[in-house]
């Protein structure tokens, strides 16, 4: 008992709560938030898409700079810790927030998330150091922690709004950062979170300790304007994304050919997963407002929240994550270079059928012009489908074409994917802007319809240019290996 109990790092379950209760934190932001810029303020739907579009890129962009700052000044420990106070407190002034301030309320959340979110996965890693052949599943274990996060988010989320109001619910968000940072307290106390962080000695004085108090403030300013410069999110943010996807494609050419067709091939996939990301984030943002104005949500005399949907995803990849691990373990052809693109090219083409659902459930109405829930679950089950074949493809694919130096900024970059799949999604989801004007749902239904339409068809053309650029590059990948 003694020995399987030695597998894991005595850490693991303190880590997962934390992190499940970090990640519940901010899917109940990430699920409201829409609802609450288009209802609590009345903004346009263009305007909310913006606004999310700009805070979603900036949530997944930030960890890269929060990764840094814990290698080079403050270690793991204290990053997670300072990552959660900020966090929660960011979520609280939301709940406490008006229309004018709100942004910077924003900012705090998306500064608190960049020192905890890259260095909670980061710490588990270099505990496992022990333990290598274990770290697999413990990583799994770890990312049930977050669908399970999610699903409790959606599941209070909307009743806490719907029974105490809007703030109530960011409030709840707070509330559960607080219980992730005790756990944490509690992790490093009894939890075996013992890890000490050696730092090379620097003489940089622009890292030192207490310069960080003032670059947060700084950011927080900073990034509040961003935050409510729609500029930024509909044009700087996507531009930024370009020239970084110019840099990685010049990049390679100074590597020698085996290396620079590899890499050629990972940007090609990276390039891939903005796309995929920009139309998969639209649960958040035009899926989410279709679900909550156009679905029959009574089910067997119950009114389910519209933030209850998105827990569907986190649903399917607890369900489906097992049978992806087993069966690419069986089969070995996780770790197959062709092999990425192909799954790539299906993962599309699934994403692209779960709009084509959407789409076409608004053709079949109840008498009272509402789509039946039903079509929601079909869709999300293949768009899930979909992600379980790019999400831990991807991170394969970093490892085994990246250059041995370039790997770790190849993985920031991975994830910085993530964030500007979030600021397209934004641009994207304007498609299904209903103007203000429109207010019955039989003139809403030809909106949803065409953009979802859409949507699929920027996924099926997606990836019919990725199979052909697997054509070509599987060959040069097979001539130089």
């Amino acid at each position: 008992m003694q020995k399987i109990a030695r597998k894991h790092p005595k850490a693991l379950p303190y880590l997962f709560l934390t992190e499940m209760w970090e990640r519940f934190g901010f899917y109940v932001v990430q699920g409201l938030l829409v609802l609450f810029l288009t209802q609590g303020y009345g903004f346009s739907d263009d305007k909310s898409f913006t606004i999310l579009g700009s805070f979603s890129a900036l949530a997944y962009i930030a960890p890269m700079i929060g990764g840094m700052v814990a290698d080079k000044v403050l270690g793991f420990k204290k990053s997670i810790f300072i990552g959660g106070l900020i966090l929660s407190s960011g979520y609280a002034l939301l709940a406490l927030s008006n229309q004018q301030n709100f942004y910077y309320a924003l900012a705090v959340i998306v500064v608190g998330n960049g020192l905890f979110k890259p260095n909670i996965s980061s710490l588990l890693g270099v505990l496992y150091d022990d333990y290598e052949q274990s770290r697999d599943a413990g990583f799994t274990f770890f990312y049930v922690g977050i669908n399970i996060g999610a699903l409790l988010a959606g599941f209070s989320s909307g009743f806490i709004k719907n029974h105490f109001g809007w703030h109530a619910g960011f409030a709840l968000a707070s509330a559960g950062l607080i219980l992730g940072v005790f756990t944490f307290a509690a992790g490093v106390k009894w939890g075996g979170i013992k890890y000490k962080f050696t730092f090379k000695d620097t003489p940089n004085f622009w890292l030192r300790k207490p310069l960080l108090v003032i670059y947060c403030f700084f950011s927080f300013g900073l990034i509040g304007v961003l935050l409510e410069n729609e500029f930024v999110g509909e044009w700087f943010l996507p531009a930024v994304g370009v020239i970084i996807l110019i840099y990685i494609f010049l990049l390679a050419y100074k590597y020698p050919p085996i290396e620079r067709n590899k890499l050629l091939a990972l940007n090609v996939l990276i390039i891939s997963s903005i796309i995929f990301w920009m139309i998969w984030m639209q649960i958040f943002f035009s899926a989410n407002l279709f679900i909550d104005r156009i679905v029959n949500r009574d089910v067997f005399g119950i009114h389910i929240p519209t933030t209850v949907f998105y827990t569907l995803e986190s649903i399917f990849v607890i369900t489906l994550g097992p049978i992806f691990a087993w069966y690419w373990q069986r089969s070995g052809s996780l770790n197959n270079s062709s092999s990425h693109f192909t799954k790539f090219v299906f993962a599309i083409v699934f994403l692209g059928f779960g709009f084509i659902v959407l789409s076409l459930s608004t053709f079949y109405p109840n008498d009272d012009g509402l789509v039946s829930p039903l079509w929601i679950v079909a869709s999300y089950f293949l768009i899930t489908f979909g992600e379980m074949l790019l999400s831990p493809i991807g991170l394969s694919a970093v490892t085994m074409l990246s250059p041995p130096k370039l790997t770790g900024m190849m993985m920031g970059i991975w994830f910085v994917a993530l964030g500007f799949g979030g600021a397209f999604a934004g641009w994207l989801a304007k498609f299904s802007s209903v103007p203000e004007h429109v207010n019955s749902i039989a003139d809403q239904l030809p909106i949803y319809r065409l953009a979802f339409l859409d949507y699929a068809l920027i996924a099926f053309g997606v990836s019919i240019l990725l199979f052909i650029l697997q054509l070509w590059l599987k060959k040069k990948l097979k001539l130089n290996q």
